[in-house]
């Protein structure tokens, strides 16, 4: 009996250990202020992360005048409208790719008036361009009044090839839950006119006087139709989150 009691606890300890073991770790974003954050951790947030979406899409489709960093490439990021600055892009493998028409190349798709981005884009801002703290924390104290969706990567020709009237038709952010939450698009900046070289597409936060979206609505898609642009891709809501509210 003595020894059935003990390897009972035995086991008990090994499953306890086991549900220890289980709890996944909080990413940086929960644990680091993001004036800790470094340069990896920010461009982890701008291409990997609930806040970002990544898909593939045939080079030729894009426009393959440029050539890219692979695979950090994204643009310079900064806040303080410099432009872009290819000279401060991190490139974890050197040399540059030439995309054939039949390649595929990645797009990053961002919830760019979330807080989070906003943050790891002024992160970025601080390391390469020394950017005070002080003048950040400003930008990131005026939160865009709609929603701003960003897309960036290393092929932008066709964001530039189109215009807020070749999109706004079939252009959109909905609730995968309650399809009556459309919010056609209201805006969009192509890549020539963006400081940073995004795409930046622009939504009404409110509808019916209300906010727009809320964690009822579980996941927001975001699709993109318009002369050679198709895109499509879902937001997790559940995830894009701060310490007190859904970060959209």
């Amino acid at each position: 009996m003595g020894c059935s009691i003990h390897r009972l606890g035995w086991l008990a300890g090994l499953l306890i250990s086991g549900v220890a073991l289980s709890v996944p770790a909080k990413d940086f974003w929960e644990t680091k202020p993001f004036t800790q954050w470094t340069e990896e951790d920010a461009m982890k947030m701008l291409a990997d992360s609930p806040w970002t979406r990544t898909v593939s899409v045939l080079a030729g489709t894009l426009g393959i005048e440029q050539t890219a960093q692979w695979p950090k490439d994204l643009p310079s990021l900064s806040t303080t409208g410099t432009g872009r600055d290819t000279g401060s892009l991190v490139g974890m493998a050197g040399g540059k790719v030439v995309y054939g028409n039949t390649d595929f190349a990645p797009v990053y798709i961002s919830w760019l008036s979330s807080g989070k981005i906003r943050q790891a884009l002024g992160r970025l801002a601080q390391l390469r361009n020394q950017v005070p703290e002080a003048q950040v924390k400003k930008l990131l104290d005026q939160p865009p009044g709609d929603y701003q969706v960003a897309i960036f990567g290393p092929l932008m020709g066709c964001f530039n090839a189109v215009s807020l009237e070749d999109l706004k038709q079939k252009t959109y952010l909905i609730s995968k839950k309650d399809k009556s939450k459309k919010i056609y698009l209201k805006g969009y900046t192509a890549p020539k006119d963006h400081s940073d070289s995004m795409a930046v597409f622009s939504f009404e936060r409110q509808l019916n006087g209300k906010p727009a979206f809320g964690p009822e609505d579980q996941e927001v898609e975001f699709d993109a139709q318009g002369k050679k642009v198709f895109l499509k891709t879902s937001f997790k809501l559940a995830k894009m989150v701060d310490a007190v509210d859904l970060d959209l």
